[in-house]
């Protein structure tokens, strides 16, 4: 059963739980899918409004945008459960190599994360912008949580970087990693001020 199948009661409680999986990769990919959902949802009511709206055609396609970045992360979320596990499974196994190949997918998988919900926090900068006024506060909860998510998910990053050897892979995830948070802080900063409108 993946995450995205699974009751939300059954997932935390895995979470809160003496295993080593689901922990934090996953935890921010269902964070940020969250955040998806109520920009999507914000999105669609505002396209489903009385008035019809100059930025339907915008909104809706940006509704199938943060559909598609909904479903990825939660794809996330089983990935990094699987990463985390081949980590342990490579020290286990005390092979160097099997223990840095699986080391690099587990810092892959959470910059996947992280430049997946930076999509979601540019999104929303229009969301916010543009969506039904009445709704706008949800695009303000899905944005704070996809952000916060961006920022765990470089953390984690930066955390498993230090287990891996290739110092060219290390400086190119670096780089990528610093991208994304500095991005996503310029664009969460957008989308609240255009929420204060």
């Amino acid at each position: 059963m993946t995450f995205g199948d699974q009751p939300i009661g059954e997932f935390l409680d895995e979470v809160a739980s003496g295993q080593v999986t689901p922990s934090g990769g996953a935890v921010a990919a269902i964070g940020g899918a969250m955040g998806a959902a109520l920009c999507e949802m914000v999105c669609i009511h505002t396209v489903s409004a009385d008035e019809p709206s100059a930025d339907f055609g915008e909104l809706a396609a940006l509704a199938d945008a943060l559909a598609d970045s909904r479903a990825r992360l939660l794809a996330l979320a089983d990935e990094d459960a699987a990463a985390v596990d081949a980590v342990g499974a490579a020290f286990e196994s005390g092979n160097d190599n099997r223990i840095q190949a699986a080391s690099k997918r587990s810092t892959e998988v959470p910059l996947e994360t992280a430049e997946v919900c930076l999509d979601v926090v540019e999104h929303a900068r229009t969301v916010t912008a543009k969506g039904t006024p009445v709704a706008v506060p949800d695009a303000t909860v899905g944005v704070l949580l996809a952000a916060a998510a961006l920022r765990a998910s470089v953390s984690t990053v930066r955390a498993n970087l230090d287990m891996i050897d290739d110092e060219s892979f290390v400086a190119a995830m670096k780089q990528r990693a610093d991208e994304a948070e500095v991005a996503g802080e310029a664009a969460l900063d957008e989308a609240v001020t255009n929420a204060k409108r």
